[in-house]
């Protein structure tokens, strides 16, 4: 058993080694709430890129597709200074 004189001593030693213990528990705690908030953070930004990608792609169709409108728009012969051409009346007629 402990002498009287080391008894303090021991029960000091318990208390820093409980306190030491619970201090080490708590950084390895926050490192792992670190991880995970830095880990959502990394897909949430993953995911944002691939939205941002696909808008991209989409914006590249739109255009294209308005390119062709246009073009055709245009391949028609003009038949009249005053009035359209019988394909643009039909394109605007399927408009509505």
């Amino acid at each position: 058993m402990i002498s009287a004189k080391l008894l303090p001593w021991a029960i000091l030693a318990a208390i820093a080694l409980a306190g030491l213990s619970g201090w080490q528990g708590y950084r390895m705690g926050y490192s792992a709430a670190e991880d995970d908030k830095r880990a959502e953070l990394l897909a949430q930004i993953e995911a944002g890129q691939k939205l941002d990608d696909a808008r991209r792609k989409i914006a590249q169709e739109r255009d294209q597709l308005a390119r062709e409108l246009e073009e055709r728009a245009y391949a028609d012969p003009v038949v009249c200074e005053r009035c359209l051409g019988p394909g643009r009346v039909r394109r605007l007629n399927a408009i509505r």
